[in-house]
């Protein structure tokens, strides 16, 4: 998936908004943030979903929430899903 398409599926990505957001003025809480971000990743495929946690497009929060909704797609490494390993100091 080109880096277009996924801006095309995250445009708030790279604007420095994080957690809570507005519409319209109107303060987005987590929970309906969380709901258009799993719509979002309903309308994706599973390499898309894989490209988007790999690439950094997802959040921390949003690659929790992807795992819980499919547990069955996210790499692991070693029994652990592949970005806590790779974010961890010691690979060893």
């Amino acid at each position: 998936m080109s880096s277009s398409a996924l801006q095309a599926l995250f445009p708030e990505r790279g604007t420095g908004k994080h957690g809570a957001s507005r519409t319209n003025g109107v303060p987005v809480g987590p929970m309906q943030s969380d709901a258009a971000f799993v719509a979002r990743l309903t309308r994706m495929r599973p390499k898309q979903r894989i490209e988007a946690s790999r690439n950094g497009t997802f959040t921390r929060h949003e690659r929790a929430v992807w795992a819980c909704r499919y547990p069955h797609e996210v790499p692991t490494i070693n029994g652990e899903f592949e970005w806590l390993v790779l974010g961890s100091a010691d690979l060893d």
